[in-house]
Order: structure tokens, then C-alpha cells, then sequence
């Protein structure tokens, strides 16, 4: 009987040691692809669509954002490692340049926390990186957070930066295979 227990007691300590991954269920709500509801969403200027593709393999998390506005379009990709506690990863054109004369600053990277809320569900990453301006450099940090609602129809992204009082919200609706 005390084997048993003591096999018992070892069992639950090592299960409650494990660490909460990318690979919990909720999280993989976010997976899919995902299309702004422009009604619903904080004006997008300069850009006129919006489509976000989630990718989740192992700890790995994988956004690709298609920003487009006519014959004018702009694809980028960020893939985070959320087992580390922070990935540095290179951008080539900051896109979310809302008429500021703000634009990526020399380095060309971007260095990103990335964090697991509610038990998957949501997805925050707190993003460092330098801007140049025409009064010089500018360290700006982006909080963003990637929030699937609990039918998983809808993904809500709320973004806080630094340099704004005001937070942007963008609300996406997954789309079907059929309209991908």
C-alpha cells in the first residue's frame, strides 16, 4: 500500500511540475486564419484589408500578417519561440505607420516576450524595438494580445504602444476554407 501511495504522491508531483505549453487545447483555438471586420475594428489607415494567419506547432507560434489597400499590399511573418522568454527576430519595414513619420530603426529587429494567459486563450507579447524619427531614435514597446472569444469564431487583437494613450483594437472573423 505505501508503494502505491508513495508511486501516487511521485506521480501528481512531477504532472504538476510540468509547464503550461503552446500545445494546452485553448491554445490551439487561435490556430487558423483570421479576416479584420473592418466595421467592428480601429480605422486601419493606411491600409484598407487585413488578414492574419495563426500557425502553432509544438512552442512554436508562427503570425503572418497581409496587409493590403488597392494594388498596394505588404505580407510579413513573426515566429516566437514561447519557451524562451524572449525571441529577436528581424523586420524589414514597420508597417503600422499611421502617417508619423516614424519608420524601423537601423538594426531591423525587434525583440519579443511572449506569455500565455487563461490557459492558453490568450496570447500576449510585449514587443521592444527602435524607431527612427526625424527627432532621432525612439525605443517604442507594443503590448498586444491575441484573444479568441469562446466560440472561437472570433479573435479579438488589442494593442497598447508606448507612444499612444489610445489602445487599437482589431476584430477578425475566421474564415471557412471555403473563402480562404
Amino acid at each position: 500500500m505505501r508503494l502505491y501511495l508513495f508511486a501516487f504522491c511521485f506521480a501528481l508531483l512531477t504532472v504538476s511540475r510540468l509547464p503550461l505549453t503552446a500545445a494546452t487545447p485553448t491554445a490551439t483555438a487561435l490556430v487558423g486564419q483570421w479576416r479584420i471586420d473592418l466595421a467592428r475594428s480601429t480605422e486601419l489607415s493606411p491600409w484598407k484589408s487585413f488578414d492574419l494567419t495563426i500557425a502553432l506547432a509544438g512552442d512554436t507560434v508562427t503570425l503572418e500578417r497581409k496587409l493590403a489597400w488597392g494594388r498596394r499590399d505588404f505580407t510579413d511573418r513573426l515566429v516566437v519561440d514561447t519557451a524562451r522568454p524572449d525571441t529577436v527576430a528581424p523586420i524589414d519595414w514597420w508597417a503600422d505607420n499611421r502617417h508619423l513619420g516614424a519608420y524601423i530603426g537601423d538594426d531591423h529587429t525587434r525583440r519579443v516576450h511572449p506569455q500565455w494567459l487563461d490557459a492558453g486563450r490568450i496570447l500576449r507579447l510585449s514587443t521592444d524595438l527602435v524607431l527612427s524619427t526625424q527627432q532621432g531614435p525612439r525605443t517604442v514597446n507594443v503590448l498586444t494580445d491575441f484573444k479568441v472569444s469562446a466560440s472561437g469564431e472570433e479573435l479579438t487583437l488589442t494593442e497598447l504602444r508606448s507612444t499612444r494613450n489610445r489602445p487599437v483594437v482589431y476584430v477578425f472573423k475566421r474564415l471557412a476554407a471555403a473563402t480562404k
